[in-house]
This record gives C-alpha cells, structure tokens and sequence, in this order.
C-alpha cells in the first residue's frame, strides 16, 4: 500500500509538471515518457540491447514531427523509422523484432500526437481516461458477471465496459463543454463515447502484448503501479483520435 500511495503521488505529480509547462519544457517532458514506453517494450519482447537505435530513431522523428506542426508529415516520418529499422536492426528474432516495431509505431503516434495537445486537450485526455477507468471498475465490481476478453485481461467485464464507456462520455462531455473545447450536440456525444471505446481497446492492447510474452506490467519504474505504459496504455491510444477528430482544430498549438 505504501508503494501505490507513493508511485500515485509520483504520477500526479508529473501530471501537474505537464499542465503546468509548455513549449519545448512540455514537448521533453512527453518525449521522457515516450522513450521510458519504449525501453519498456524493449525489455517485454526481450530486444533491450538495441536501446541505441530505437531510442535514436523515435527521438528524431518526434522532434521534426515536433518543430514542423503539422499531421502531415507523420505517415512519411513512420515509414521512414520503419524503414530504418529493417536496414539496421539485427532480425534474428523476427517473432520479437515485429511486435515490437508494431507497437513502436503505435506508440510514437500516441505520444507525437500527444506533443500538439495544449493545456485543454491535456486535461481532456485525462479526465476521459480516467472518468472510463474509474467507472469501468466500479460498475464491473458491483454489477460484472460476463468477462470482456478473459484470456488478456480477467477481471473486466463487459457489464464494466458498457458503465465504463456511458459513464466516461458524461463526465467527458461535461468537461470537455466547460473547457470550451466543444458544443454540447449529439455529434460531441457520439464523438467522446468513441473515446472511451477507444480507451478501453488500448488498454486492452498493451495487455495482449503482455500476454504475449508472458510479463505482468510493462516495468517497475513508478512503485506499485508497473511501468509507464501500464498507466498511459489507453492515453496513447485515445490521443491520435483525439488530433486528429475534434471538431474545433484551433486548440492545436
């Protein structure tokens, strides 16, 4: 209990770094995460002695992705990373090496994107991902009986992703209506509760990773919580959507 009381107050503690900086300060402080995720995945397929080009690569392609503002760029940026990767990296273990480049991929998305938010989309995130989290288990506490995916993840449940998902949209939308970020219209409705699916299926992702290779939390970085991953698993997947779908575009940097 002492370590999760301690690992929680590291957590929001970094959260309030983040909502409290910005510019380049911000822009490093995401980048810090992105590349403890990926050391993470590196160690979960057993790749972690090719840190140097991992690192190297995902580094580079934030910045430009960083310093040129736009979407754009990005499916260029990936495909060249990619293709780094194939010339480079040693593919003894192509059952390890694919995985992992599918999920590097995935996670650079997540955390490039996440690089645009401003203080209002930041917080949105957060209060999406947490607003499903929160719901999801205690509404699969008190009414679960149907398992969701048993063999990812046991203890959720479908009764806890449909609370999860319902409650998630109202807490969402009330928030997101009080940022100013939205109007509160159906299409804001029907908009956030694909968030919160969203949500729920990335966290699902990083647990079929898991699986794969047979680990129980992506690391030990933050006392009794795991790794970085195991806390921004649904954040990387929602933030992409987030960019790339809401409707009022001028809240980008």
């Amino acid at each position: 209990m002492k370590d999760r009381v301690i690992g929680a107050i590291l957590v929001v503690a970094y959260a309030l770094l983040l909502l409290k900086s910005q510019g380049l300060i911000y822009f490093i402080l995401v980048l810090t995460l992105g590349l403890e995720i990926i050391g993470e995945l590196l160690e979960i397929t057993g790749l972690s002695e090719h840190r140097l080009i991992p690192y190297t690569v995902f580094s580079l392609s934030a910045v430009l992705f960083y310093n040129m503002h736009t979407k754009v760029f990005l499916i260029p940026m990936i495909l060249l990373s990619l293709f780094f990767y194939f010339i480079v990296m040693e593919k003894k273990e192509p059952e390890r090496f694919f995985p992992f480049s599918l999920f590097f991929i995935y996670v650079f998305i997540g955390i490039a994107s996440i690089t645009l938010f401003n203080k209002k989309l930041l917080l949105l995130l957060v209060s999406i991902v947490w607003a499903v989290d929160t719901l999801a288990y205690f509404t699969g506490m008190f009414f679960g009986k149907h398992k969701l995916a048993p063999s990812l993840s046991p203890k959720k449940t479908v009764e806890g992703a449909i609370g999860g998902s319902i409650g998630g949209t109202i807490v969402a939308t009330f928030v997101a209506v009080k940022l100013n970020i939205v109007y509160p219209e159906i299409k804001t409705f029907i908009f956030i509760f694909f968030l919160t699916v969203v949500s729920q299926i990335g966290d699902l992702l990083e647990s079929y990773i898991k699986r794969i290779f047979g680990v129980k939390d992506s690391g030990n970085i933050i006392p009794g919580h795991g790794g970085v991953f195991d806390r921004l698993d649904s954040s990387i997947a929602v933030a992409p959507f987030l960019l790339l779908l809401l409707p009022n575009s001028s809240l980008l940097f």
